[in-house]
C-alpha cells in the first residue's frame, strides 16, 4: 500500500509538471506572436522597447512570485517527506537557486558598486518611460504610421488584378521606399472606424497609466555616474556572452586600430589629388582632405551601382518604376566596429599593466546599412536565400542539432563522442571570386526552385561581384579597403560563407565513404561552427582537416573542441553536449 501510494503521488506530480510545461510553451508562443505583431506595427524601436520593458517588468514580477510559491511548496514537500521517510532529490544534484550570471565585464576600468549594479541589469533593460507630452506625441505618430500602412494593405487586398512587379517586391518584404508616395484613400468606413477605436483605446491606456520608477537608489546613482563618464568610457555588448563590456574609449579605439593593422586583410586608402595630370598622394592630408575623399568615393560607388542596375533593368525590361525604386542615392560608406569575444579570454587576467591588445579577441563587424551597395545586396539575398534549403549541413537554428540528436537511438550513439569545430575568421578568409562561382553553380543546379524576380543568374553574378568587390569602409573618419574576404554585416555574406563551406564539404565528408557513418548520424554547421559525432580526437581532426584541404587558398583553419574525459561537455553554439558510454545524450545551457 505504501509503495502504491508513492507511485500514485509520483505519477500525479509528473502529470502536473508536464501540464505546467505545456501551458508555459503555449503562453510563450502567444507572447512571441504578440511581440512579432507589435514589432511590425510599431516602426519606432524606442517605443517598442518601452512597451516591451513594461511587459517584461510585469512578467519578471510574476516569475518571482511563482518561483517563491513553488519554492515554499518544495520546502514543504521536503519537510513532510523527511518525516515520512520518503527519499527526496539531492539538493546538490538538483540546485534550487538559479546561477547568478555576471552581466558586466570591465577591462582595465574601475567601476563603483553602484555602476556595476545598474550595468548588471543587462543590455535588454530599459528605463521606465516618462509619460509626458513628448511620449504622447510619439505614440500619435506611430498610430498615424500604422493607419497609413493599414490603409494601403486593405487597398491592395481588394485589388483583383495581378500585382505589378513593384507590388510583388513589396510582398517579399522589401524595406525600401520610394522618395515620395501619395497618401492612401481613407474612404473605407470599417477601417477608419477600427483606427479611431484603436487610437482612443491606446491614448486612454497611456494617458491614465502610472508607471513607477524602476531603478533602486544605488542603481540611479550608478546611472548618473555613468552618464557623467560617457565621454571617457566605451559601452558595448560582448560577442556571444550578452553582457555589457566597459573599457576606456581611447583604448577601445586603439584595439580596433590594432586589429585593422594586424589582421592582414585591410588597407588604408590615403587621399590623393591630381597634379599636372598625375594622381599623387597628399603628403600631409587634413581632415578636409579625408572628408572630400570619402565624399568622392560615395559618389563613385553610387554612380557605379546605378549604372549597373540601369543596364540590368534595360536588358530585362523591368521598367522605370523598378529602376527608380532601387536607385542608390543619399548613402554613406559602411563603418567598422568590433565586439569583444569575452568567451575566448579571461577579462580578469587583464591587469592595469597588461598588454590588452595582445590578449583581447575581437569580432569585426562592418555595418552596411545605408551604404551604396545595400539595395543590390538586398536583391541578391532575397533571390538566393532559398539556396540554403539545398545545403544539407546547414543548421537554420541554433538548436537544430539537439533535434537531430534526439532522433538518434542510444544504440546509434553508443561509443561515439560529440565534437565541435570553429573556423577561424571565416568571413575574412573566403576568396570572393571562388565564393561567387560556388553560389552560381549551386543556383544553376536548382534554378527551378526559387524566384529570380525577373532577373537572370548573370545579373545576380554581376551584382554579387559589385557588392563583395567594393569593400570600402570607414573607421575613425579614415577610408579603408578590405582586400580579402567578405564583410560580416553585408546581407549576402552569410549565404556566401555557407555555400562556400558546403562546396568544400561536398568534395570531402559527403563523398568520402570513410566519413559516411558520421554523416549518417550528425554533421551540421551553423555558418562557421560545425558539429559531429566521432570515435576519437584523431578522427575529429581528420574530419575537419579533410574539409580544410579543399580550400585552394589554404586559409581555412579549424579550432576543435573534443571531450578529454568521460564527464566533460563539449560546447556548441548556446549549448553543451555530452554523450555517455551508453549513448545517452545530455545537454545544458552554455554561456
Amino acid at each position: 500500500a505504501r509503495s502504491l501510494c508513492l507511485s500514485v503521488r509520483g505519477t500525479s506530480l509528473n502529470q502536473t509538471i508536464s501540464q505546467r510545461y505545456k501551458d508555459i510553451r503555449h503562453y510563450k508562443f502567444q507572447i512571441e506572436k504578440v511581440k512579432k505583431d507589435l514589432r511590425v506595427t510599431l516602426s519606432n524601436p524606442t517605443l517598442f522597447s518601452q512597451i516591451l520593458f513594461i511587459f517584461d517588468n510585469n512578467n519578471q514580477y510574476i516569475k518571482l512570485s511563482s518561483k517563491q510559491r513553488l519554492q515554499n511548496k518544495f520546502n514543504g514537500l521536503r519537510s513532510s517527506s523527511s518525516n515520512t521517510g520518503i527519499v527526496t532529490a539531492d539538493p546538490d544534484v538538483l540546485p534550487i537557486k538559479e546561477p547568478v550570471e555576471n552581466r558586466v565585464t570591465a577591462i582595465q576600468v574601475e567601476l563603483t558598486p553602484q555602476e556595476q549594479a545598474v550595468l548588471a541589469l543587462g543590455p535588454r533593460f530599459a528605463l521606465t518611460p516618462r509619460i509626458d507630452e513628448e511620449l504622447l506625441t510619439s505614440v500619435r505618430v506611430e498610430i498615424a504610421a500604422c493607419a497609413y500602412r493599414l490603409r494601403w494593405v486593405t487597398l491592395m487586398k481588394n485589388v483583383s488584378s495581378c500585382p505589378t512587379a513593384l507590388q510583388h517586391l513589396k510582398q517579399k518584404g522589401c524595406p525600401f521606399q520610394r522618395p515620395f508616395l501619395k497618401a492612401p484613400p481613407d474612404n473605407n468606413a470599417d477601417v477608419e472606424d477600427a483606427l479611431r477605436r484603436l487610437n482612443r483605446f491606446v491614448m486612454n491606456q497611456i494617458s491614465g497609466a502610472k508607471v513607477p520608477f524602476n531603478l533602486k537608489h544605488d542603481e540611479a546613482v550608478g546611472l548618473k555616474s555613468l552618464r557623467s563618464k560617457k565621454d571617457q568610457l566605451h559601452f558595448s555588448v560582448s560577442d556571444k556572452g550578452g553582457e555589457f563590456v566597459v573599457m576606456d574609449r581611447v583604448k577601445h579605439q586603439e584595439l580596433t586600430t590594432h586589429h585593422i593593422a594586424t589582421a592582414g586583410v585591410y588597407k588604408h586608402v590615403p587621399p590623393t589629388r591630381k597634379y599636372k595630370g598625375e594622381v599623387r598622394q597628399i603628403a600631409q592630408p587634413s581632415d578636409l582632405s579625408y572628408q572630400r575623399q570619402i565624399k568622392s568615393m560615395v559618389s563613385t560607388l553610387e554612380n557605379q551601382a546605378n549604372k549597373l542596375w540601369g543596364d540590368i533593368c534595360e536588358k530585362r525590361q523591368l521598367g522605370s518604376d523598378i529602376f527608380e525604386f532601387f536607385k542608390t542615392h543619399n548613402t554613406s560608406l559602411p563603418t567598422m566596429y568590433v565586439l569583444l569575444k569575452t568567451h575566448k579570454f579571461n577579462p580578469a587576467d587583464i591587469g592595469p599593466d597588461s598588454n590588452m591588445l595582445d590578449v583581447c579577441k575581437v569580432r569585426p563587424i562592418v555595418s552596411c546599412c545605408g551604404s551604396p551597395t545595400e539595395k543590390l545586396a538586398w536583391l541578391c539575398t532575397t533571390v538566393l536565400s532559398p539556396l540554403l534549403d539545398f545545403v544539407p549541413s546547414h543548421l537554420k537554428k541554433t538548436h537544430d542539432h539537439l533535434e537531430v540528436l534526439s532522433k538518434l537511438s542510444k544504440e546509434q550513439l553508443k561509443d561515439w563522442k560529440f565534437c565541435s569545430g570553429d573556423v577561424s575568421s571565416l568571413y575574412t578568409n573566403i576568396d570572393i571570386m571562388g565564393c561567387v562561382d560556388d553560389i552560381m553553380n549551386l543556383a544553376s543546379e536548382h534554378l527551378d526552385s526559387f524566384d529570380l524576380l525577373g532577373l537572370q543568374l548573370v545579373d545576380i553574378h554581376q551584382m554579387l561581384e559589385f557588392v563583395f568587390g567594393n569593400a570600402y569602409f570607414i573607421f575613425n573618419r579614415r577610408l579603408y579597403l578590405q582586400l580579402v574576404g567578405l564583410f560580416m554585416g553585408c546581407k549576402p555574406s552569410p549565404i556566401g560563407a555557407i555555400v562556400r563551406m558546403y562546396t568544400f564539404e561536398r568534395r570531402s565528408v559527403y563523398t568520402d565513404v570513410h566519413y559516411l557513418p558520421v554523416v549518417e548520424r550528425i554533421y551540421g554547421r551553423y555558418v562557421d561552427d560545425a558539429a559531429a559525432v566521432v570515435k576519437s580526437l584523431e578522427q575529429a581532426q581528420a574530419l575537419f582537416d579533410s574539409i580544410a584541404q579543399q580550400d585552394p587558398d589554404k586559409r581555412i583553419q579549424w579550432e576543435i573542441d573534443f571531450p578529454e574525459t568521460e564527464e566533460e561537455f563539449t560546447p556548441f553554439l548556446g549549448t553543451q553536449i555530452r554523450i555517455g558510454d551508453d549513448g545517452e545524450v545530455q545537454h545544458k545551457y552554455y554561456r
